[in-house]
């Protein structure tokens, strides 16, 4: 038996049942996603209206069976997931579209970046910034002799399967990763990440927002353009 690693870069919604974790896109202009190994991606498209039925299902015979009880741990020391259970009214039809994964073993934080939530439209900015994670990494058991489908909400084959072919490392460890980021060469002043979380906010319906000011950076010393796409805007969790 062996572990495989599932990464997920990009604003999603993660919503984590006893069965199975939903993940949301968010409608998030001019980016684009798709699902990648070492040896194959393919790409995964949306719909401009309703995409909560736009589903794909990350399945196989890849995945262990667990019992419950192994299932769903969070290992995040520094609480960087940014966790709406309590305060969130979902508006699912207004995803993008859907991914459908296994419960996962452990769940751990990606990426954090430093951010300031405001978790009300009418509060000021503080200026004191938090990490917070803009992605998540699943672990499962798995047997990698097995491969790994993605199938299309009704469709009755595989849209696409990968497998883990790596007799050098005794086919103990493999990944795969899902990632949702702009097309956009350069970002000014993390526009992309606080446009894609008001998207992620509306989704997830709360009345958050980011902000990145720091009151020691005085107005006009930021650097006029970051150089590589941003899309650092915090993951969120329902559980």
């Amino acid at each position: 038996m062996g572990t495989l690693q599932l990464s997920f870069h990009g604003p999603f919604l993660y919503r984590f049942t006893d069965k199975e974790v939903e993940i949301y896109a968010p409608k998030c202009p001019r980016h684009a996603a798709g699902i990648f190994t070492a040896k194959k991606e393919f790409p995964l498209s949306g719909r401009h209206r309703m995409g909560h039925g736009r589903r794909y299902h990350i399945q196989g015979p890849v995945f262990a069976k667990q019992t419950p009880a192994a299932r769903h741990r969070l290992y995040d020391p520094g609480k960087t997931i940014l966790d709406a259970s309590e305060a969130a009214k979902p508006v699912y039809a207004q995803a993008y579209f859907c991914l459908v994964v296994p419960v996962p073993q452990l769940v751990v934080p990606l990426i954090p970046g430093d951010v300031e939530v405001i978790y009300n439209s009418g509060i000021s900015p503080t200026g004191k910034l938090r990490s917070h994670a803009t992605g998540l990494r699943f672990y499962y058991e798995a047997d990698l002799s097995k491969p790994l489908m993605l199938v299309f909400d009704g469709a009755k084959t595989a849209s696409w399967v990968a497998d883990f072919d790596a007799p050098d490392l005794g086919h103990t460890f493999a990944d795969a990763e899902v990632r949702y980021a702009s097309v956009t060469a350069e970002d000014q002043e993390h526009h992309d990440a606080i446009e894609c979380f008001d998207h992620l906010a509306g989704l997830a319906g709360v009345d958050w927002w980011l902000c990145f000011d720091e009151p020691s950076h005085a107005p006009g010393t930021q650097a006029f353009v970051k150089s590589g796409n941003d899309c650092r805007a915090p993951v969120v969790i329902l559980q």
